[in-house]
Formats: structure tokens, C-alpha cells, sequence
């Protein structure tokens, strides 16, 4: 089984490289690395999310040979997961096994709040609210500088990205993981995630903000493994 893992706003494929201590070894764990960041950081982000997801796809496709695979991704790579589910049905490929979707809301919801377009330090200080930027570098001017620009391009390509729930059903087991403190999302909009199987949505509500995989991973984890080796 491969596991193929898409990152949160401004994320690289790293956030998820340390699971491989606690995965069972049966899952084969492959981080995907998005343009502008981490390995790639000297490429171009992209103008869109379904950019994004054209330039992943070909990646995961390429890996997956005979083997069964699963999909993980948290916040904006919840949404690369629903655009990559549109081009496995259009191009017919084979789809995965398991949908993990964690800590976002589904893309039909439009009623949330808009940052991408705000100024620097007001956006900075919405990022920083949200967690999961670590201090040091919440507080280095240069390394702000940097990583602002690839921070505002995600999350213009997640507040701009929309899908209809009703167009999208998936006939796939899925996930969907949540923090009891999570200012993003709200239990009604977990429950909505529901719209788009046709098979069994499991939610599961672990303690911790926007960034509860980082606060519980080691819980991530045993869901994971539990679902993809019974």
C-alpha cells in the first residue's frame, strides 16, 4: 500500500518524512513535494490549484505501479485530493483505495473568510493565529520575506477554489479528521464531507487547533495504519 501525502499552505513534503518511524511497514510513505517550496523551491509556485494537481497527478500516477494507494492531505491538500479525484474520473485512472481528508472545510462551502489579498503583516498575523508556523521563523523578518509570497499563493488557490458537493460523489471509503479547537472549520462543514461518497465517511475528532495532526500525530498515525492494514 502507498500512501501519498499532499501538504497544508506554505508546507512542503517534510511535514510528513517523520511518519515513517511509526507507519506500519506495510505502507509505503510518499510525501508530494509542490513547486516552490522544500526541494523545489527554485520553481514557480502555481496560479492555480488545479495547476497544481495537473503538475502532482502525473508524479503520483508514475509511482503507484501495481500497487494499491491511499490519498492523506491536510487543509489545502484536502482540496488537492477533491481536484485530483476530478482527473482520476476523467482520465480513468485507477482510483485509490482511501481518501484521508483532514482539517478542511469541503470546497462547495464559500462563506469563509478571505485573507490571501490583505498586507503583509495583517496576513502574517492570521497565518501566525492559525498555528503551525513555528516561532523562530514567525519572527524572522528575512525568513518571512521568503516564505510570505509562497504562503499567499496558497491560500489564494485555496479561497478561490470551488467545487459543486453534488457533482462529486466518490464511490470510496473515506476519513475525515478534525481539531475540537480548530478555528477553520466547524463540525457542520466536517459533516458535509459526506455529500461526496457513496461508501462509508468515518469522522474523527482529535484535541487540538487547525494543526492537530502536529498535536496528535501519533493518534494521525494509528488511524492511518488501523484503516490501511484491516
Amino acid at each position: 500500500m502507498k500512501l501519498f501525502c499532499l501538504p497544508y499552505a506554505g508546507g512542503s513534503a517534510t511535514v510528513f518524512s517523520k511518519w515513517r518511524r511509526e507507519l506500519d511497514p506495510r505502507i509505503e510513505l510518499l510525501p508530494v513535494e509542490l513547486a516552490g517550496r522544500g526541494r523545489r523551491f527554485k520553481e514557480p509556485c502555481y496560479p492555480s490549484l488545479p495547476d497544481g494537481v495537473k503538475d502532482v497527478s502525473s508524479y503520483i500516477m508514475e509511482q503507484i505501479g501495481d500497487s494499491e494507494y491511499s490519498l492523506f492531505g491536510h487543509s489545502m491538500g484536502s482540496l488537492y485530493i477533491c481536484e485530483l479525484m476530478k482527473q482520476i474520473r476523467r482520465n480513468g485512472w485507477r482510483k485509490p483505495r482511501h481518501l484521508f481528508l483532514s482539517g478542511m472545510y469541503p470546497p462547495h462551502i464559500r462563506d469563509k473568510k478571505k485573507i490571501h489579498h490583505l498586507p503583509d503583516e495583517e496576513f502574517i498575523q492570521e497565518i501566525i493565529q492559525l498555528g503551525g508556523t513555528p516561532k523562530e521563523v514567525a519572527e524572522n523578518k528575512e525568513l518571512m520575506e521568503i516564505f510570505t509570497p509562497v504562503l499567499r499563493g496558497d491560500y489564494k488557490n485555496v479561497e478561490e477554489y470551488f467545487l459543486v458537493a453534488d457533482q462529486e460523489m466518490w464511490d470510496i471509503d473515506m476519513t475525515v479528521l478534525t481539531g475540537d479547537d480548530d478555528n477553520l472549520v466547524t463540525l457542520d462543514d466536517i459533516n458535509q464531507w459526506r455529500k461526496y461518497t457513496s461508501q462509508s465517511c468515518t469522522i474523527v475528532t482529535l484535541q487540538g487547533g487547525h494543526f492537530f495532526i502536529n498535536e496528535e500525530e501519533e493518534k494521525v498515525i494509528d488511524i492511518i495504519n488501523k484503516t490501511l492494514t484491516a
